[in-house]
Order: structure tokens, then sequence, then C-alpha cells
């Protein structure tokens, strides 16, 4: 009876640490107002861990009073990397069918792993990892240029000289690194082409400096952020 009781205390603190694990890096992804927060990186912690003791002990009753059965401890395990492709897929299409939230996936991956790595009995390397994912997380979050995406606008100008009006515009872009990609020309009538494309702005461009520019050019008629 006391090996029972201290066998399920273990198991109690193998779950409580994979919620503070979950805990600590759902608060600092629904601070970036992430889909995934604190509520669902909470509850895949425990799932995981709890799957995960499940599948290193939820069998020895059969495997130790059943002479000739032997179990594969790893399949509960393995199921749970199946479930999290589907959960997955879940999050990565939007609600109008675009793709987002790929780093929250990968968060959701890192504190499947937190769990399995409690539920294991790996409380040093879960604790390890946790703090790992975290110092990242600030560090590519921050200003940093390597961790930047390039900027993009969808941007409309309505030319009345086509080609000239095109090659200044252009020319201007090029001092701030940016790049026209896209490019859709459209006859409007009365000689006016409406063109529109995507502008990428370099990593190290500041976005303000290039809205700016656009904004002083009389050709302009839309600018939008993608």
């Amino acid at each position: 009876m006391q090996g029972l009781l201290e066998m399920q205390s273990t198991f109690l603190i193998r779950i409580l640490l994979a919620c503070v694990c979950g805990i600590v890096i759902g608060v600092e992804r629904q601070k970036r107002t992430k889909s995934a927060g604190v509520r669902t990186h909470l509850m895949i912690a425990i799932a995981s861990a709890l799957m995960m003791i499940v599948s290193k002990y939820g069998f020895l009753d059969i495997v130790g009073g059943t002479p000739g059965i032997s179990v594969d401890v790893s399949r509960v395990a393995a199921g749970i990397i199946t479930g999290l492709g589907i959960f997955g897929g879940v999050i990565y299409m939007g609600k109008r069918g675009n793709a987002t939230g790929v780093t929250t996936i990968a968060g959701v991956w890192v504190t499947v792993g937190l769990g399995m790595a409690c539920g294991a009995g790996m409380y040093l390397l879960a604790i390890e990892t946790t703090v790992i994912v975290l110092c990242f997380q600030f560090i590519l979050h921050s200003n940093l240029w390597i961790a930047r995406h390039n900027t993009k606008y969808q941007v409309v100008f309505r030319l009345k000289d086509g080609m000239k009006e095109y090659e200044e515009i252009e020319k201007k872009m090029l001092e701030y690194k940016v790049e026209f990609w896209r490019v859709k020309w459209e006859c409007k009538g009365n000689g006016e082409i409406e063109l529109s494309c995507i502008a990428e702005l370099n990593v190290r461009t500041n976005p303000s400096e290039v809205t700016a520019a656009l904004l002083e050019m009389p050709q302009l008629v839309k600018i939008e952020t993608l």
C-alpha cells in the first residue's frame, strides 16, 4: 500500500511539473496574443504527461501478472505525436483558410515534448528545455535584424505616363532597398494605367521611412501591410 502511494505521489509530481512548464511557455505566447495561450499549453502539457505515464506504467499489471505477454510501451507515446499533427493542422489553417501560426504549432510541439519528459521522470531535462525555449523566444522577438521578417506591402499606383512613372517609382524605392514583385498592369481608360504589386522591404530597412516615401507619391492609390 505504501509503495502504491509513493508511486502515485511521483506521478502527481510529474504532472504538476508538466503544468508549470506548460504555463510558463503559455504565458509567453499569450502575451504576444498568439492563438494558443496559457490554457492550451497547460492542457497539452497535462495530457502529454499523463499519456506518457500511462505508456510507461499503465500495463504493469498485465505484463507482470501474465507470463509470456510483452507490451511495447512506446506505442502510446508515439500516438501523442499523431494527435499533435491533427491539432497542429487546426491551428495552422486560419478562419479564412490562410496559413498562420507556424511558430505557435512549434511551441505546442515543444510543450508536448516537455509533458512527455515530465511523464518519463526526466525533470531536469524538462526544466532546462523550458528555460532554453523562453530564452530563445525573448531573444528572437527582440529587434535583432536576423530575427525579423521582411515587411511586405500591397501597393496600388495610378499612372498617367506608364513605364516612365513606373521607372521613377522603382528608382525611388531602390534607394530604400525595396523590391517590387507580382506586378500587375491594368488599363483604366483615359490613358491611365493602374499598377498593383507587392513591395518587399529589406530586413534592415525602416518600414516607417518607406511608408512616408510612398505616401508622398502622387500616384499612390492604396497601401496595405501584408
